[in-house]
């Protein structure tokens, strides 16, 4: 087995285990439809030639060190981009040269990063630490999360927001540590663990929920300005009844619009919580959103469009079957995909026709493509590449 499967398996084995919340357990096989090479019946989409209609290049790339594991997104602020890894390296990378501006040795493994505020990037260590750094490097402090966590923090308006296991959003002050507020809900018996970040938007934090329910807190207070149901669990079995948000619920133009597994997907009333249009559609990593589609890969990596006006599928291409896209990400007129082998896909957003390809490194991504300008973005192998790519 070649090193790209090596890498695909142990993310797909790292989002696809069910962890029963309700006791102490968690079931350590995967779901054979998550498992992109199991059978053996349908091997990964051979890679189609195109026409080049997008110039795309990689503009710069640094090495942040390995993630076989854990959720690590990069980020941009002002002219810095701040970026880890599973390594224990945290790394602040100047965006228009790519030259490193500094770069700290964390003492312990990390499993998730970056958030970054105005002031303050921060990190969660293997021992669920948040760990909390000045825009020179300089460590400010460490707080213990006291539970397990699955989702890269975010940062917003002096706020640190963590994600822990049971799905739990804490609040913490980015200026020293102090726990501001912590939003729990009960579970359904069985949830999926996933990758799933909180959006911030007008002051408030959307995040999804196990059982289709999407909720809207007040970002200083914490308190719940609404819930809302994407979807329901249905079927007989408690594995069949999954229905749970997965990726992050993006805010859009008075929306809130999301996905979940062996759910919906569709957009939500940012004011009252009303439905506005929901689709039948299996979501496991998420969906993107712009103003006009709604974009998700499904199980077996198929790539679907919906209309943003009312839900109806515009496209579907079968290009990244079994090739474990990512999350996609609307940059222009494009829509980019990361895969298990380093490629990074440039999507016509309105066809679905592929128009560029660039290669980063040879491993899947730590997470979906970071757009950071209308012209650029940012991913991060799980082989330790952090890169800026140019798209005009």
């Amino acid at each position: 087995m070649n090193e790209p499967m090596k890498q695909a398996i142990k993310m797909t084995s790292a989002v696809a285990v069910l962890a029963l919340l309700g006791g102490c357990a968690t079931i350590s096989s995967t779901m054979s439809s998550l498992n992109p090479f199991g059978g053996g019946a349908v091997k990964p989409a051979v890679l189609q030639e195109f026409t080049p209609q997008l110039k795309v290049a990689n503009a710069w790339s640094v090495d942040v060190g390995d993630s076989e594991q854990g959720t690590f997104a990069p980020v941009l602020l002002d002219s810095t981009v701040y970026a880890a890894s599973e390594e224990g390296q945290l790394i602040a990378i100047d965006k228009a040269t790519g030259k490193t501006k500094w770069k700290v040795k964390v003492g312990a493994k990390l499993k998730a990063g970056v958030a970054a505020t105005l002031d303050t990037v921060a990190v969660i260590d293997v021992n669920n630490n948040l760990i909390a750094f000045d825009l020179d490097g300089k460590q400010k402090w460490q707080a213990s999360i006291g539970s397990d966590v699955s989702s890269v923090p975010v940062g917003a308006s002096g706020t640190i927001l963590v994600r822990g296991i049971d799905f739990s959003v804490i609040a913490y002050s980015a200026s020293n540590g102090g726990q501001r507020w912590k939003y729990t809900r009960q579970l359904p018996p069985l949830t999926l663990r996933v990758n799933s970040p909180v959006d911030v938007n007008n002051a408030r934090v959307y995040a999804g929920f196990p059982g289709g329910r999407l909720v809207a807190l007040d970002l200083n207070a914490g308190t719940v300005s609404w819930e809302g149901a994407l979807t329901s669990p249905t079927g007989t079995t408690e594995i069949e009844r999954i229905a749970d948000v997965t990726g992050t619920p993006v805010y859009n133009f008075r929306e809130v619009c999301a996905a979940a597994f062996q759910g919906k997907l569709g957009c939500l009333d940012a004011v009252s919580a009303r439905p506005i249009w929901t689709v039948d559609f299996s979501a496991p990593s998420g969906a993107s959103v712009d103003d006009r589609y709604m974009i998700a890969p499904n199980e077996l990596g198929d790539m679907f469009a919906f209309s943003r006006s009312g839900g109806k599928q515009v496209w579907k291409i079968e290009n990244f079957q079994r090739r474990l896209p990512t999350t996609p990400a609307v940059i222009g007129r494009a829509v980019a995909v990361g895969d298990f082998e380093g490629y990074v896909h440039f999507i016509e957003r309105d066809t679905g026709k592929t128009i560029a390809r660039t290669k980063v490194g040879s491993t899947t991504f730590t997470s979906q493509p970071v757009p950071v300008e209308t012209d650029a973005l940012i991913v991060q192998s799980r082989g330790g590449s952090v890169a800026l790519i140019s798209v005009q």
